[in-house]
């Protein structure tokens, strides 16, 4: 998977009413989800926000972690969190991976809802073999804004338990999701 990207989008997200926001950024979805992506061979993690304090507390845990005592402390915590770059946007993000990869990347949003047209894993598993490199969108609060999904090229079918709940951390659904796409699925 070395030419999969990942954002965790904290704008533009919804609240429980529908209405777009800025989340907050949480220590321990950067923590996780950088392990995720190094687990599963992620070529960057993004964490998106606009706003500039939420970005210096990013940039805090990772020069922490990038620095003497947190690498001393735990060099796999160095590791994973040597994959998390800060964005402004979705769209900066895929500037950048379009500069780093020279082709732009394909983009891929999740989403906890039933939408029309999406793609299964088995699809994305198809599209990761192909030259292009793929960018995994992945939202906080009550998932991304309906402009994120109008702008990807796809849009990935929700993962299903086995009832009605389905109301994941994003921290769990981002593994949930790269495992399935990077092994079979039963």
């Amino acid at each position: 998977m070395t030419n999969l990207y990942l954002v965790l989008a904290h704008y533009p997200v919804l609240n429980k009413h529908g209405q777009t926001i800025i989340t907050s950024v949480t220590n321990l979805d950067i923590h996780d989800i950088a392990r995720s992506a190094a687990t599963y061979g992620v070529k960057c993690l993004y964490m998106v926000t606009p706003d500039s304090s939420q970005q210096g507390f990013v940039q805090e845990i990772i020069s922490f972690w990038q620095g003497t005592e947190g690498t001393l402390y735990n060099a796999n915590r160095n590791l994973a969190l040597s994959l998390v770059n800060i964005g402004n946007s979705i769209e900066d993000c895929q500037t950048a991976i379009t500069m780093q990869e020279g082709i732009p990347p394909l983009t891929i949003t999740t989403t906890a809802h039933e939408m029309d047209m999406q793609i299964s894993y088995e699809t994305v598993r198809d599209l990761r073999l192909g030259n292009r490199p793929l960018l995994l969108i992945f939202g906080t609060g009550h998932g991304l804004a309906n402009c994120v999904h109008a702008n990807a090229d796809y849009i990935l079918q929700p993962i299903s338990g086995v009832g009605d709940y389905n109301h994941l951390s994003v921290r769990s659904a981002v593994a949930v999701v790269l495992d399935r796409i990077y092994f079979r699925c039963i």
